[in-house]
């Protein structure tokens, strides 16, 4: 096939403007994919996914005088849907320290943020917002302010979407003692638990403190807590509590809260982790010294959604190794095989060498990997901040390392349920430029698998924030195959054009289908050579993005061609169209 010289000068404009507009998950491990590095400092970003395989980043930017809030968001592909370097969330001033917070994507594909800052007065207060994928401020520019407690210490909101589409809200509040507090807001930003927050208190000295949260069944959360006597640096009589929220604000377990852990000996700086099982249930995670040996152990228990404990009574220590120190444990459930994996810092008793380690419990709360696998054995490098994502049958643990000179490098392993290593190499590096690295989160889309990384980086200045896309097989870089549901209420079968057209070398294929099938996408070359193949599987009804990267190919005209067949093999729809490579 022939075109005119008009024809190809105007293919050749439109594919410069697909080069600049189409940028990609970056697969230079020492490059990265840029999220936000203007002058001055970006840092405590979150980090969460959307529905439709898209990724909102936020954090604290002080690019300006002081410490504001700034949100990008990258599409599946890791292109930015904002301007660069974000968009603005909110300016109003902040505290001289800068505290815990929270962002989730909703099911709408919005983010939705919670955060302090003093625009009340001296005293940080939280507020809520919501950002459209648009970037819209759908509760106004100011947000929605949660307390009407001006002048109370109340720091490090947090927050979930519920399964009757709502908003729960949760925080400590106040001193003398401490309290907490819960606000639940519909997603048009109307408070549905009264103007003024449901507050819990001890009623006793107790302080509460490390409010968490997941969400649970019918509209309900399941929280946790500490409580202690004493001080924040020295408590006395501690505890870690849980309750069920239910849709109405009411407590579900019982009149007042579980004690998930009683035995006292844990530090007031240490926060105790909260994760939800996938069952409507949740994983709690902690450490402490309960036989005051000097010696700290990492423990975990899980709670279905009744309020049943399935771990023995104050929790399954995740070794059984009483020599060192298991600092910190992290854990993430897999539902369809009933396990949990954790992944713990590991010192010895003197705390000179450290370590990571991971482990795996079946769904009893027994160890299945004795005293645990030593991902990095103990050693002057430390593990400064770790995640845990599970898929299938597999983990996926990332970790920021020390290194020498003050910097950091980012890195991941694949572990299969036998505690093998499932990637070449074992440990894959993730974000290997020699640069100070701070902080660390993880999601894993499940549509496609890919697990997506962000961190603070100082790189340049103070610090940027960064990411990083591995695909399941422990690649890096653009991807291949379904990326997206879009829609799962089509209403034909459908083959639509590919975007951008012409591309170089990324492009996308969106298609429908009616009812559950065999799907398979082929790309062929003009002459009818099948050149790549990115989908062939069994898909639900649907309307879906796959991708195609050309990387590998010449300029030239293509066909794409789908194939859905019924389970039994009986052809429901087929089609072919062109697309055009231009390098």
């Amino acid at each position: 096939m022939k075109f005119s010289s008009a024809i190809i000068k105007t293919l050749l404009l439109l594919s410069f403007v697909s080069i600049n507009v189409l940028s990609q998950w970056n697969s230079n491990v020492a490059v990265n994919t840029l999220v936000s590095d203007p002058s001055g400092e970006q840092s405590v970003q979150k980090l969460a996914l959307c529905p439709d395989g898209s990724t909102y980043y936020s954090w604290f930017d002080n690019r300006g005088a002081s410490y504001a809030v700034y949100l990008q968001k990258l599409d599946v592909n890791g292109v930015p849907q904002f301007a660069a370097n974000g968009i603005l969330v909110s300016s109003n001033p902040q505290n001289s320290s800068l505290v815990d917070w929270d962002m989730i994507a909703d099911n709408n594909n919005n983010a939705v943020l919670t955060f302090t800052d003093i625009r009340s007065g001296g005293t940080i207060n939280p507020f809520a917002y919501m950002i459209s994928s648009a970037g819209t401020q759908m509760w106004g520019a100011n947000g929605i302010t949660l307390s009407d407690s001006v002048n109370s210490f109340q720091p490090n909101p947090k927050v979930v979407q519920t399964s009757d589409g709502n908003y729960v809200f949760f925080w400590r509040i106040g001193s003398g003692p401490q309290k907490l507090a819960l606000q639940k807001i519909n997603p048009a930003g109307v408070k549905q638990w009264g103007t003024s927050p449901v507050i819990w208190t001890s009623g006793t000295t107790e302080n509460y403190d490390w409010p968490a949260i997941v969400p649970s069944d019918n509209g309900s959360v399941i929280v946790m807590f500490s409580g202690y006597t004493g001080s924040f640096i020295s408590p006395s009589n501690y505890r870690i509590y849980s309750q069920k929220v239910s849709s109405t604000g009411a407590r579900v377990w019982n009149a007042t809260q579980d004690t998930v852990y009683s035995l006292g000996r844990v530090s007031g700086f240490y926060t105790p982790r909260l994760f939800p099982d996938g069952n409507n249930g949740a994983v709690y995670c902690w450490h402490d010294d309960r036989n005051s040996v000097n010696i700290t152990t990492g423990y975990v228990q899980r709670k279905n959604s009744a309020g049943t404990i399935q771990f023995p009574v104050n929790g399954t220590a995740v070794s059984g190794n009483a020599s060192n120190n298991h600092f910190a444990p992290v854990a993430a459930y897999m539902p369809a095989t009933g396990e949990t994996f954790i992944a713990w810092q590991e010192a010895n008793g003197g705390q000179t060498q450290v370590g990571f380690y991971a482990q795996k419990m079946n769904s009893s709360g027994t160890r299945q990997w004795g005293d645990g696998i030593a991902i990095q054995s103990l050693g002057t490098d430390q593990v400064v901040a770790y995640t845990v994502m599970t898929k299938d049958t597999s983990s996926i643990i990332c970790f920021n390392q020390s290194a020498a000179g003050g910097n950091n490098i980012i890195k991941a392993a694949k572990i299969g349920s036998s505690g093998a290593y499932l990637w070449p190499g074992n440990i894959i590096t993730a974000g290997s430029i020699t640069s100070s690295k701070i902080r660390l989160n993880s999601v894993i889309n499940p549509a496609n698998s890919n697990s997506i990384l962000c961190w603070q980086d100082k790189r340049n200045d103070g610090g940027g924030i960064y990411a990083q896309n591995i695909k399941f097989d422990g690649t890096f870089g653009s991807l291949v195959g379904i990326i997206n549901i879009i829609s799962n209420t089509p209403y034909k079968f459908e083959l639509a054009q590919n975007y951008p057209n012409p591309f170089n070398p990324l492009t996308k294929i969106r298609y429908s289908i009616t009812e559950r099938a065999d799907v398979n996408i082929s790309i062929y070359d003009i002459l009818g050579n099948k050149i790549a193949e990115i989908v062939n599987n069994t898909q639900n009804s649907g309307t879906y993005e796959a991708g195609f990267d050309a990387s590998g190919f010449a300029s030239g005209v293509y066909l794409y061609r789908i194939n859905a067949n019924s389970t039994e093999g009986n052809s429901l729809f087929s089609d072919t169209k062109r697309m055009i490579l231009i390098k």
